[in-house]
């Protein structure tokens, strides 16, 4: 199975990314890095290309609220319309346990965009 990973270079990602590799499964590792960018798109469609599952483990740029509210409701969008025309048939998003703890972080206002 394809399972693209968005953010998969990252701390978690990349840890993802070889877990699942090790379970027999085609895990692509998606960020800027290697010209995947949910924010302008650039990449989405060839990285989505044939994938069954999305597994968005992506992270804000900025801790800034506001900055962190634009990237999460700009990047889901982009992401959600790019899934829609692969016909990925999975969306997962992993967020962080304890957030409602912390109301002043932006991060944790991921979690109401991911319902909308």
């Amino acid at each position: 199975m394809k399972i693209v990973v968005i953010g998969g270079t990252g701390l978690i990602g990349s840890k993802l990314v070889a877990k699942l590799g090790e379970h027999g499964h085609e895990a692509v590792a998606a960020a800027p890095s290697n010209g995947v960018n949910t924010l302008t798109g650039e990449g989405l469609a060839e990285a989505l290309a044939g994938a069954q599952v999305v597994v968005d483990v992506s992270n804000s740029p900025s801790f800034e609220r506001a900055a962190v509210l634009n990237f999460f409701e700009i990047s889901t969008r982009n992401l959600l319309a790019a899934e829609a025309a692969a016909g990925v048939g999975h969306h997962v998003a992993v967020s962080v346990v304890g957030t409602e703890r912390m109301p002043e972080n932006g991060t944790s206002r991921r979690r109401s965009l991911r319902r909308r």
